[in-house]
């Protein structure tokens, strides 16, 4: 075994367990920042409405066709439905908004940063393999990982506002894997989702190794290769897969 890839919201950190929540509070807070900008913006029922349409259209599609829908272009396309293109400053603050909701419940899972530790010091590469929530910048994510001092141990991170990819879609871990110079036996995916994680690693013959969460959608077809519930006993699956 050459390289272990990892999700990253869910398997290392833990965000909100709720998009709905979250969401409606971002768009409130959006509404708040366009009004105060001077764009037209009339009643906050029919924006709440308007952006949360967005927001399913792209889901649907992200589901539909595993690409990612940056939340910058969805913004955009609210915003000039009210006028308003006058600059990034708003955009930007729309952003950290949406970002924002997600610092109220982020948490390290515990054991994640030892767990890297150990297998950084087997000499295996590490990877990781993001979907964005709502399709934000990767700069987001990119700070949850330097605040908790994950980002040291990567050698290589592939989100899916970066590449325009969302997972199960197979590009993204042929993608991952040419990066850490690393053929699909010679590499083991571990991630929370099935659906998402677990789905996309067994398309392309990578060992699927299954972090069970509070997040979790069970799926009898879909069957992973290894589960664990703890960080520790990732240790005895490293080791089962050595030679592998």
């Amino acid at each position: 075994m050459k390289a272990i890839v990892f999700d990253l919201g869910h398997t290392l950190i833990d965000y909100y367990h709720e998009w709905r929540g979250p969401e409606a509070k971002a768009i409130r807070q959006t509404y708040d920042i366009l009004s105060r900008s001077g764009a037209a913006v009339e009643g906050d029922e029919d924006f709440f409405t308007y952006l949360s349409g967005l927001l399913a259209e792209a889901r649907a599609r992200k589901l539909a066709e595993m690409v990612e829908v940056p939340l910058s272009s969805i913004l955009g396309r609210c915003f000039a439905r009210y006028g308003w293109n006058g600059g990034d400053d708003v955009m930007n603050r729309s952003l950290r908004a949406f970002y924002g909701t997600l610092l109220e419940t982020r948490e390290l899972i515990p054991g994640s940063v030892e767990m890297l530790g150990r297998v950084k010091e087997r000499g295996l590469a590490i990877g990781l393999i993001s979907d964005v929530a709502w399709g934000l910048p990767s700069e987001f994510p990119m700070a949850d990982m330097r605040h908790f001092g994950l980002d040291d141990y990567f050698d290589d991170l592939v989100f899916s506002t970066d590449v325009g990819l969302r997972k199960p879609n197979p590009r993204v871990f042929k993608l991952a894997l040419s990066n850490l110079d690393a053929g699909p036996k010679e590499a083991m995916y571990v991630g929370n989702s099935l659906q998402a994680d677990i789905r996309g690693a067994l398309g392309v013959g990578i060992l699927a190794v299954l972090k069970k969460s509070k997040f979790y959608q069970h799926d009898d077809s879909i069957v992973p290769d290894e589960k664990i519930s703890d960080w520790s006993e990732l240790d005895a699956i490293i080791e089962k897969h050595a030679d592998g």
